[in-house]
């Protein structure tokens, strides 16, 4: 199969994580160019690499990449994902981040003349890496989404947002290279809630999320608009 019918294989055909890992082991995917990816001018040529995260209503979740010569690797998931390297790399780099946490560290008496004390507040966080790429952004999506305060469900997809907004790219800030005019940026968050089935999308454009619920007798395509108007109601 190629890339972009993953997803949309695996929504059509699987109600689980278990029937997702047992067919890919049988799953590669096509290398192919993606003329839709090619027209947004993004700079970055097709084909891209591909990575997928799925998580079912039970809590389960499961990463696939197709780095084996086109067949998939199937890798338990923690809950975050990003690009390349392969995922077992990204789970090892965590090791390099032991001391973050949540809490202010307040000062250090290194001897009796010197007293180390935090500027304001944050210092838990000091060495949080704050770039664009893919291991870094790995690394802040892991522990902003796992330092979040407790929650209620129906403040979920707001909260998932709250740690999206960390390594969503604004356009402009990475170029290709110093004389492209091409940047790659992020072209839109979206968010799933499981339980009341409902996706929302907020383009680059606009902060305005768009709301879709898949209703249980939807038997024909429908499609809807994505909203790219600020809400100011």
């Amino acid at each position: 199969m190629i890339g972009e019918e993953v997803v949309a294989y695996v929504l059509s055909n699987f109600g689980s994580i278990a029937e997702i890992k047992s067919a890919f082991t049988h799953f590669g995917q096509v290398k192919t160019n993606y003329p839709d990816w090619d027209d947004a001018d993004t700079g970055i040529p097709t084909p891209i690499p591909m990575h997928y995260t799925f998580f079912d209503d039970a809590g389960n979740s499961v990463v696939l990449e197709p780095v084996n010569q086109g067949a998939f690797k199937i890798y338990e998931s923690i809950g975050v994902m990003t690009n390349s390297p392969e995922y077992p790399w990204h789970l090892d780099n965590l090791r390099n981040y032991v001391q973050l946490t949540n809490h202010n560290l307040g000062q250090q008496q290194l001897n009796s003349q010197l007293n180390i004390k935090q500027i304001e507040s944050g210092s838990g966080l000091l060495g949080l890496p704050g770039d664009y790429t893919a291991p870094s952004r790995f690394i802040r999506s892991t522990f902003l989404s796992n330092f979040l305060a407790p929650f209620k469900r129906e403040q979920g997809i707001c909260q998932l947002y709250n740690v999206f907004k960390a390594v969503t790219l604004p356009k402009g800030i990475e170029h290709v290279n110093a004389q492209s005019e091409k940047c790659d940026y992020t072209g839109y968050w979206s968010g799933y809630d499981l339980t009341q089935r409902t996706f929302y999308v907020q383009p680059e454009d606009c902060p305005t999320l768009t709301q879709f619920t898949l209703e249980k007798n939807i038997d024909s395509k429908i499609t809807k608009a994505i909203s790219h108007e600020l809400l100011t109601k």
